[in-house]
């Protein structure tokens, strides 16, 4: 019998991309498909494909934003290739992978090895990633059975220009179900279908199956304030600064894994030296607080209960809306309090968070995501 693909993100060295792609093939596993995920190398021969980019401002404003972290990462290549390998190891170690196939003819005829292809999470319907042609499954024959779970597209709307292939592949899926309520609506303006709103994959696990990654020594111990940014504005930085006067507790952080904050050198925190993704699960873990503009942030802030503070990435009047994501989340939990508008409130330290009701919310989520899942396969 043929393989299944899981299409995921591992290769991106980012805590939620890694953790989620773990997370979707973890539960395709579970419920009893063999599968691998494919392990997709683009070549300069298919640079053609990101042409029409350069004619979309919101698109190479991100591309801009990427050239300045690389050309940190340059300066920084040490600290960088640590991590980058440890990262490499988690996913070697958790994940099992298909062979490398290098180049889209490459990938393409790779696609005839399987009968279906399961399109995990993350924002992997971004515009940005539209070029690669990889999210779409368009490398796949025609009769491959295609199902989308709860990817993201990251924007609240898709660019003009991209709208007619968008519908193009998105027709061409058997199954589809989105991570939040924006993508909910996408999809049905450009084809007309109405689709659920399923849980992360993250989600899909519960604290003490995530108990089985954790590294041995916890990254630290005690009381502290964890801080996990990917934006870069000082206001959230600020707020920090102002809870762990509140609360006299340290802050740990793991830095410079989205835009770059040199401000972040002037918190007085621990930097977390070469983290992979079981110990950012491990950091939030025994955190007294969390504190976050990340989606996964706040996914394993609600998983382990924490006292979470949830920020905006970009300033509520900037043009980029990359929040709808987590105010999807956070609705559904029941946490819309916990947002900080960039303006401390002492109500942060006092006021309890009613994980029960949040767990009954999260749960009921849970359990339709998990149906989905599996009739969406088997159908």
């Amino acid at each position: 019998m043929k393989k299944v693909a899981v299409v995921v993100c591992p290769n991106i060295r980012n805590f939620g991309s890694v953790l989620q792609s773990y997370a979707t093939q973890k539960a395709v596993t579970k419920l009893g498909y063999d599968n691998e995920y494919i392990k997709y190398e683009k070549t300069k021969k298919t640079a053609y494909k990101y042409l029409i980019q350069l004619l979309i401002p919101s698109i190479m404003e991100e591309r801009w934003s990427v050239l300045k972290r690389k050309v940190f990462q340059r300066k920084n290549s040490g600290f960088i290739s640590r991590r980058n390998k440890a990262f490499d190891d988690f996913v070697d170690r958790y994940m099992v992978a298909s062979p490398k196939y290098v180049g889209y003819d490459e990938l393409r005829r790779a696609g005839r090895k399987y009968s279906m292809a399961v399109l995990g999470s993350d924002q992997v319907w971004n515009p940005i990633n539209s070029g690669s042609d990889f999210y779409t499954l368009n490398w796949l024959s025609r009769n491959t059975k295609r199902v989308a779970y709860a990817p993201s597209f990251g924007v609240s709307q898709v660019p003009l220009l991209l709208e007619g292939s968008y519908k193009r592949f998105l027709t061409k899926f058997d199954h589809i179900s989105v991570r939040e309520i924006r993508g909910q609506k996408i999809v049905r303006q450009l084809t007309g279908r109405k689709v659920p709103v399923v849980c992360d994959p993250t989600l899909l696990f519960r604290a003490e199956e995530w108990d089985d990654i954790l590294p041995e020594e916890p990254v630290a111990e005690g009381g502290y304030i964890f801080c996990y940014f990917l934006g870069n504005r000082r206001e959230p930085r600020d707020c920090v600064l102002k809870l762990a006067e509140k609360t006299g507790l340290p802050i740990v952080m793991m830095p410079y894994f989205g835009e770059i904050c040199e401000y972040d050198d002037q918190l007085g925190a621990r930097f977390v030296d070469n983290p992979d993704p079981s110990h950012f699960v491990s950091a939030i873990k025994n955190a007294a607080y969390v504190c976050t503009d990340s989606y996964h942030g706040t996914v394993f802030s609600i998983i382990y209960r924490k006292k979470v503070l949830v920020f905006r990435r970009h300033s509520a009047d900037s043009g980029k809306n990359t929040f709808s994501r987590l105010e999807s989340l956070l609705s559904i939990a029941g946490m819309k309090d916990r947002v900080v508008n960039d303006v401390w409130e002492d109500r942060f330290v006092t006021d309890e968070i009613d994980y029960d009701k949040v767990t009954e919310n999260i749960d009921r989520l849970r359990e339709f995501s998990w149906k989905y899942l599996s009739d969406s396969l088997k159908k």
